[in-house]
């Protein structure tokens, strides 16, 4: 890979978090929500709770192996610059 093409790998990786990230603050914000919520029935509440963290976890595992993707690109470009 050209150093220009590990550079737009990192970008769109940089980009890729950040959406992540803001996944993560939303479901954290809807779970806290739902929970605060006195107007659903417990049943529905649980269940939207249980999907929303169940998307959490999924969005901090892809932010986990993002930023791990990230410094094997990072330490890749390094080596192809030598």
């Amino acid at each position: 890979m050209s150093r220009k093409a590990y550079e737009e790998a990192l970008v769109e990786l940089e980009k890729f978090i950040d959406e992540r990230k803001e996944i993560i603050k939303s479901a954290e914000d809807c779970i806290d929500k739902y929970i605060v919520d006195r107007t659903l029935p417990f049943d529905y509440k649980d269940k939207c709770v249980e999907w929303q963290q169940e998307l959490l976890d999924i969005a901090e595992a892809q932010v986990l192996e993002a930023n791990e993707l990230g410094v094997l690109l990072e330490e890749k470009k390094e080596l192809e610059e030598e």
